[in-house]
């Protein structure tokens, strides 16, 4: 997914331009070749006016994004159109409009410099090709080249050029492969039990809180902080509002229904554009890092300069961006922050009285609340993630099932990132069962005085004043609520208590502006960020791996295995290897990682049944690089001893799947790259160890620059004992702390927990709960009758 930065990045080239004198850059233009016959359209010089990028993609540039995705259809169906091409361009515009503004200028540059890239070489542009000429001018490696043959599009020779065909080719295989074609073309497959209509699980939305009413404590946020909070404080019977930027989803919403000739309704997994546009923050494309360091701006128009400019890393930050948060949309894996992590690198800064055993002792009632187990990872294995875990085995690896809040009688619909149709993951919104576990959020539902619940609400201001004894307090908190026709609604929400758990990025940013405005001030705000770094290796296998005539689920249980880091000898030295998950991805995600953009990458996909793929987990250190500033941007890399442990985790994974290989049904790895890796003169296929030998040294030459990254799992901003007490959980200023003012979400982390971070948080947010109870006095407040209120259809 890390290749969304492009988009980004190239509408900087838009912003390069326009600062530009007209003249000065019209001869650079002209020069370097960028802008054939002298024109400077209006995606590089606007009029003064806001523009939208995606109006003009449809009025000036559309016929040029339906030619790529004419491209990219015609080598996935080999040599035939099947699938519209502009029906696929306009979701890709639906799915682009839930891009933040600079992505969809990015994408508006890309095209217009594609179109015009092969006018200079081709003397016609882009459009007025044939799908077969398309790749032969977006040609990367995968097009076989004549004499006549435009130059190749090489990463390593002008990256921010491979950026324009990278980007608009990733957003093209997104969608293709979330459209019912490509799906029923690489035979996607889904077990019987997810495909019956009567097994959906729909809830209808809780009613929208008053936001002029005065509560007990109001939580910005829903995910595993807040919830945890709500869950204990309206058990005790407290009026609490939480207040969440996502949308209510219900668990069906996003399920593909066909009808059958017979009348009846068949499911299908949820669309992965869909998913991401409508669960995640910016679609899915929150990007830390970026284009390298400019000294003028010629150096972006012009070819020859531009094409010095050093690359940066970057990764894709994930965070759910729906009311329920990371547990709605999660696995609902629950591990414990190991005692060596807790004991050393959180030393000085853990909550005050709370050792080891103690918070291990929180972790098990956590555990035993949310009906955690490893019994449904071990019934709902597929064969995909079996495939992992016989290829541990032979090598003396040891997969353990991962314990997961999810009922037993789960259908293994492979449902992790995205929701669960069928109720059964004990996350965030799934139906109340009184005599089972349920998640906090759904149990805060349903308590004596059931939580209120503002979604689509955005906290702008923490108003922070002073109380009778001169400490700072809040004294509101600014929301605008959205209905449902976008209209905006601006309140002032009061409370005795205020609880931030709003995720990493922006809780830092309400406390560091909030603070500011106030004339306060905790210069450790944003500091000590780190987060657990994935990518993922791809094993396709000769034979298909499902259907496999078994009777086990497809696809199971997204993740079902974790293997631990472990220390090796290499080299007459001492090393680490890192923790291993086995992972699934449904085709459009998948399709957002692999690295052809055509006849490589379709080959790929019309084997989507011969894939298994494990992920790479490399904890982040606490590093003053890595902080989210006072806008919630984050900023992350990886360091040159986490990098060598990503590449020790390829290696890893290729030793389990290369030993899972048969003689007669041996396996191709498809490593994360972000261009593909070329070997005398062909795309580079990597079917054993010599050949992974080969392609690590290629990477590293080239660095994490060169990998696409991603996290879900950031941690730090607001860290205990620097921003926030680790006895009372208050926020901490110059001016003393702010006397109630707690944070509850994985910001609060004063390094990396190393491992999924949930049950951590979970187990902080019930110690943070216990300390708000105490200032607030464990006198419940009066609770209504269930007249005062409508009903919130969670019973």
């Amino acid at each position: 997914m890390d290749h969304f930065f492009p988009l980004e990045e190239l509408s900087r080239i838009s912003d390069a331009a326009v600062e530009v004198n007209r003249r000065d850059a019209h001869k650079a233009a002209l020069a370097g070749g960028l802008l054939p016959f002298s024109i400077f359209p209006d995606a590089l010089f606007g009029n003064g006016k806001a523009n939208c990028p995606l109006q003009t993609i449809r009025e000036k540039r559309f016929d040029t994004l339906v030619a790529i995705l004419a491209a990219q259809i015609d080598a996935l169906w080999c040599g035939r159109q099947g699938d519209c091409a502009r029906a696929v361009a306009c979701d890709v515009l639906t799915y682009a409009s839930h891009l933040p503004w600079r992505m969809q200028q990015g994408m508006n540059v890309a095209l217009l410099w594609l179109e015009y890239y092969s006018v200079k070489h081709t003397g016609t542009k882009l459009s007025n090709h044939r799908p077969s000429d398309v790749r032969r001018v977006l040609n990367q490696g995968e097009t076989r080249r004549t004499s006549h043959s435009p130059p190749l599009i090489c990463w390593d020779d002008d990256h921010l050029l491979h950026m324009a065909a990278a980007g608009l080719a990733m957003v093209g295989r997104l969608v293709i492969h979330s459209r019912t074609p490509a799906r029923e073309l690489i035979g996607l497959g889904w077990s019987e039990e997810c495909q019956d209509a009567s097994n959906l699980v729909s809830i209808p939305a809780p009613p929208q809180a008053d936001l002029n009413e005065r509560y007990d404590v109001v939580i910005i946020g829903s995910g595993a902080g807040g919830a945890t909070m709500a869950a204990r404080l309206t058990a005790e019977g407290k009026k609490v509002l939480i207040v969440d930027y996502g949308d209510y989803v219900s668990p069906d919403a996003l399920i593909q229904k066909q009808r059958r000739p017979d009348g009846s309704v068949q499911l299908s997994p949820p669309r992965s554009d869909e998913v991401l546009y409508r669960l995640y923050k910016d679609a899915g494309a929150q990007i830390s890092g970026g284009l390298g360091k400019v000294h003028s701006k010629f150096e972006l128009i012009m070819p020859n300069r531009r094409k010095r400019i050093p690359v940066r890393q970057t990764i894709n930050i994930c965070q759910a961006k729906v009311f329920g948060g990371g547990p709605y949309v999660n696995n609902a894996i629950h591990l414990p922050i190991k005692r060596e992590v807790y004991e050393t690198k959180w030393a000085g800064r853990q909550p005050v009285g709370v050792d080891y055993d103690s918070l291990l002792a929180i972790m098990n009632t956590v555990n035993a609340e949310l009906g955690v187990n490893t019994d449904v990872t071990d019934q709902q294995i597929s064969d995909r993630s079996l495939r992992f875990a016989e290829g541990c085995r032979l090598i003396g690896e040891h997969p353990e099932p991962l314990p997961v809040s999810i009922r037993k009688d789960c259908s293994g619909c492979g449902s992790d990132n995205s929701v669960d149709s069928f109720g059964h993951h004990v996350g965030g919104v799934h139906p109340y069962a009184p005599d089972q576990p349920n998640s906090y959020l759904v149990q805060a539902m349903n308590n004596a005085n059931p939580v209120r619940v503002s979604y689509r609400t955005e906290a702008t201001n923490l108003r922070v004043g002073r109380n009778e004894s001169g400490r700072p307090t809040v004294t509101g908190i600014d929301v605008v609520r959205k209905d449902e026709r976008g209209a905006c609604h601006r309140a002032t929400v009061s409370a005795n208590q205020y609880v931030v758990a709003s995720g990493f990025g922006p809780t830092t940013k309400l406390l560091a502006q909030g603070l500011s405005r106030s004339g306060l001030r905790n210069r450790q705000i944003g500091k000590r960020f780190s987060a657990n770094v994935g990518t993922a290796v791809y094993a396709m296998f000769d034979k298909p791996i499902w259907p496999a005539g078994s009777a086990r689920p497809e696809p199971g249980v997204t993740q079902c295995y974790i293997v631990e880091g472990r220390s090796i000898e290499e080299n007459g030295r001492v090393v680490e290897e890192p923790a291993l998950e086995n992972w699934f991805h449904f085709p459009g995600t998948v399709a957002l990682a692999l690295t052809g953009w055509f006849q490589h990458f379709a080959c790929a996909m019309r084997k989507f049944n011969h894939l298994s793929m494990a992920g790479i987990v490399v904890p982040t250190k606490v590093r003053d690089c890595n902080y989210i500033d006072a806008c919630g941007n984050v900023h992350l890399s990886l360091d040159c001893d986490e990098f060598d442990l990503l590449l020790r985790g390829m290696k890893r994974i290729a030793r389990i799947y290369f030993a899972a290989a048969t003689p007669d049904d041996p396996v191709t790895l498809y490593l994360p790259t972000k261009a593909m890796l070329m070997r005398n003169g062909c795309p580079a296929t990597i079917r054993n160890l010599d050949d992974l030998d080969w392609a690590i040294l290629e990477i590293r030459k080239r660095g994490p620059a060169f990998v696409n990254l991603l996290t879900t799992h950031g941690q730090g901003g607001t860290a205990l004992g620097d921003v926030v007490d680790p006895k009372s959980f208050l926020v901490k200023t110059d001016g003393g702390d702010v006397d109630n003012l707690t944070v509850a979400d994985a910001s609060l982390f004063p390094a990396g927990c190393e491992i999924n971070p949930q049950l951590t948080l979970k187990a902080l947010a019930k110690l943070s709960a216990e300390k708000l109870l105490d200032r607030l006095g464990l006198e419940p407040s009066a609770v209504p009758s269930p007249s005062d209120y409508p009903s919130n259809g969670f019973g």
